[in-house]
C-alpha cells in the first residue's frame, strides 16, 4: 500500500483539510482527515482524474462531485499510476520538460519562431494590411496625427507666401505625376524639430521652415519632396504602425506574459528588429528617389548636398552639447546605430 500527504478541498468552499492517502494494491484510493483519521472519500482508482506532472509542481487529484486532493508527492503518485493505469504516454510531458536535449531543442525552436516572425512573417502582414486600409482611415489618421504634433511641435511657417507660392510650382510636376497618391505639400515653422520633412499616411508632406532655409536650391527640396513620396507610395507610415502593433501581438501569444522582466527582455529583439526595418525603409525611399530625379533628369547631387548639410548642422549643436559635458564617443555611436536612419555617408553614395 502507497501512502502519501496532501490538501483536500471538498469544492463547496475555500477551506483545506490536511488529509493522508492510501492506495491499494487493489486500485482503492482511500483519503483520511489527518487529524481526526475521519474517512472523508473511498473510490476506485479509475474514478479519480490525475492531472499530468510538470517538474516538481503540485499534482491534483479530481474526483466526482468537486473534490480535489493537491500533493507534492509526485513519486507515490508517479508508482501508482504506473501501477493500475501502465501507458507509454503516462507521465510524457514530465519525461520530455525533463529531457535537456528535447528543452534546448524546443528553446531553439521557439527562437526561430519568434525570429522568422518577427523578420519575414509581421512585415509581410503588416504590407498586405496597409496597402488594404480604406482613404478614409488614411485620412483621419492623418488629421489627427497632424492636429497633435500642431498642438505640441509645429506652429504656423513663417516663410513668406511667394516663398510658399514659388516652392509649390517647384514641385507641381511631381505631384502631378503622383495624383494618384493625392500628394499635398504643407509648411511649418518648428524649433524642436529643426530641418526636417515628414509623410503622412494621407500623401500630406510636411516641410519646416528649418530644411527651406537650409537648402541651397530649389532641386534639393524636390529631391527630399521625393524621398517622402517614396515613404508614401511604399505606405511606409502605416506599415510601421501595424508592424508595431503585430509584434506586441505576437509576443504576447508566444509568451502569454508581457509583463515584468520577460517584457524588457523580448522586447529589445524586436526594438531592433523594428529599427532595422525603419532603416530598410529610408533606404527604399532614397532608391525611389534617385530613380525620380534620373528619371526627371535633376543631378541626383542635390540630395547628397542637402544630406551632407543636415550632417553638418546637425553635428554643430552635437559639439556644442559635448563642449558642456554632454556627448562622448561611446554614446555617439550608440545613438548611430539606434539610429531610425542609415548612416549619412551610406546613403549619400548612390547620389554622388
Amino acid at each position: 500500500m502507497l501512502q502519501f500527504s496532501g490538501q483536500w478541498f471538498d469544492g463547496s468552499d475555500s477551506s483545506m483539510t490536511q488529509v493522508r492517502l492510501e492506495l491499494s494494491t487493489e486500485g482503492q484510493l482511500s483519503v483520511y482527515d489527518k487529524t481526526t483519521g475521519y474517512l472523508l472519500r473511498s473510490v476506485q482508482q479509475h474514478e479519480v482524474e490525475v492531472s499530468d506532472r510538470l517538474a516538481d509542481s503540485p499534482r491534483y487529484l479530481s474526483f466526482m462531485g468537486g473534490q480535489s486532493v493537491e500533493t507534492l508527492d509526485n513519486h507515490a503518485v508517479d508508482q501508482w499510476l504506473k501501477q493500475h493505469r501502465p501507458s507509454a504516454l503516462s507521465g510524457w510531458l514530465h519525461r520530455l520538460e525533463s529531457h535537456m536535449g528535447f528543452v534546448a531543442l524546443t528553446l531553439f525552436i521557439v527562437i526561430a519562431v519568434v525570429w522568422g516572425t518577427a523578420k519575414y512573417g509581421v512585415p509581410a502582414a503588416s504590407n498586405m494590411i496597409a496597402h488594404a486600409l480604406p482613404a478614409e482611415l488614411l485620412d483621419r489618421a492623418s488629421e489627427e496625427s497632424l492636429y497633435m504634433m500642431d498642438q505640441h511641435l509645429l506652429e504656423p511657417s513663417q516663410l513668406s507666401d511667394s516663398r510658399q507660392q514659388e516652392l509649390r510650382q517647384h514641385f507641381a510636376q511631381a505631384l502631378n505625376n503622383h495624383s494618384d497618391l493625392r500628394v499635398a505639400v504643407d509648411f511649418r515653422h518648428s524649433e524642436a524639430m529643426g530641418p526636417n520633412a515628414f509623410a503622412l499616411p494621407n500623401g500630406r508632406i510636411i516641410f519646416t521652415d528649418q530644411i527651406v532655409e537650409l537648402a541651397a536650391h530649389n532641386d534639393e527640396l524636390l529631391a527630399v519632396l521625393a524621398h517622402e513620396i517614396g515613404h508614401v507610395k511604399y505606405r511606409h507610415g502605416l506599415r510601421r504602425i501595424v508592424q508595431n502593433s503585430f509584434y506586441v501581438f505576437v509576443l504576447a501569444m508566444i509568451t502569454g506574459d508581457m509583463s515584468g522582466n520577460s517584457e524588457l527582455v523580448l522586447a529589445l529583439p524586436v526594438l531592433f528588429a523594428e529599427l532595422a526595418y525603419s532603416r530598410a525603409y529610408e533606404v527604399e525611399a532614397d532608391q525611389y528617389a534617385l530613380q525620380f530625379l534620373q528619371t526627371h533628369n535633376i543631378p541626383t547631387h542635390r540630395f547628397s548636398d542637402l544630406m551632407l548639410r543636415l550632417e553638418a548642422s546637425h553635428n554643430g549643436h552635437a559639439e556644442g552639447d559635448s563642449e558642456h559635458g554632454h556627448g562622448s564617443e561611446d554614446e555617439s555611436n550608440w545613438q548611430r546605430y539606434l539610429s531610425t536612419h542609415p548612416a549619412t555617408q551610406e546613403r549619400i553614395k548612390a547620389f554622388q
